[in-house]
Parts: structure tokens; C-alpha cells; sequence
């Protein structure tokens, strides 16, 4: 689990989940302690409680737990508008002219949730090219979409 507190760190989050911790192959999970003391063989289980994530090389939030981060005070945080979110759940990046607000410092290779309104759309680490500031995706809602459909967009 050290890549989910790898990934809390880097959006600057304090997040515990409550429960037991479990992983079945690379797939992140909390359990409420009572299901988990009712597990005994992992081997056949491919879901249990609730998903955190899953970890491919690095940390990859499910859609409920940026949720709950996306409520959450303390976490970096940038706000956009609907058109430019539609961009970023398509997978594209945010530059730092189409931020309406920002919580948190724009600070090289850091991370921000990127937020809809009150809804989290994903996250981005920060880049700067050409004198810009960019927030590269990283990882977004529409990923689901694209991976269900078999599309593979460059970035």
C-alpha cells in the first residue's frame, strides 16, 4: 500500500481508510473488519469492499476514491469549467490560463486534483513547457470509458 500513500502525498492528502486493507492481485481494497474476518482464502476472491485502486508501476485512484478526496479539505486542487473538464476527461492536459482557482501551490511535478464543480474529474502532475504552466492528466473518469471501448488515444 505504500504506492496509495505515495499518491496522497503527491496531491497532498490525508486520507485514512477505515477497515481492514486487502489486495488481491493489483487491485487495492478496504474491507470493514467484520468481511475480512470472514475471508479465508483469498485465492478464488477477485472484488472485496470497497476499491482504492490499483497499482500498474504506479498508484491509479478509482472513481470513488477521488470522489471522497474531491470532498475533502486539504488535498491541491484545481477548479475548471465544463468545457475544459469535457477536455480533460477526454485525456487531454489544462493549462494554467483555463484554471478558474487553484488550492495549493502550481509548483513543479506537483499534483492536483482536477474538480468540476464539486466533482473530481481526475488528477495532473505539473509541468512547465515553453514558459507554460501545464497540468499534464495523469489519470481521469473518461479513462474507464476508453479502456471499456478498447481506445487507446496518444497524449
Amino acid at each position: 500500500m505504500r504506492e496509495l500513500k505515495d499518491f496522497l502525498t503527491a496531491v497532498g492528502a490525508s486520507y485514512e481508510p477505515v477497515g481492514v486493507r486487502m489486495n488481491l492481485n493489483d487491485r487495492r481494497f478496504v474491507v470493514a473488519p467484520e468481511v475480512a474476518a470472514q475471508i479465508h482464502d483469498k485465492g478464488r476472491l477477485v472484488y472485496a469492499g470497497k476499491l482504492l485502486g490499483r497499482t500498474r508501476g504506479e498508484f491509479i485512484p478509482s472513481a470513488g476514491l477521488l470522489r471522497e478526496l474531491g470532498k475533502m479539505q486539504g488535498p491541491n486542487k484545481v477548479w475548471v469549467d465544463e468545457k475544459v473538464g469535457w477536455l480533460f476527461a477526454c485525456g487531454r492536459d489544462v493549462f494554467a490560463e483555463s484554471m478558474l482557482k487553484a488550492e495549493g501551490e502550481l509548483a513543479e511535478d506537483a499534483c492536483f486534483l482536477v474538480m468540476l464543480g464539486g466533482d473530481c474529474l481526475g488528477y495532473g502532475r505539473v509541468e512547465t513547457a515553453e514558459g507554460r504552466t501545464i497540468l499534464r492528466n495523469v489519470f481521469d473518469v473518461g479513462d474507464f470509458l476508453r479502456r471499456e471501448r478498447g481506445i487507446e488515444w496518444d497524449r
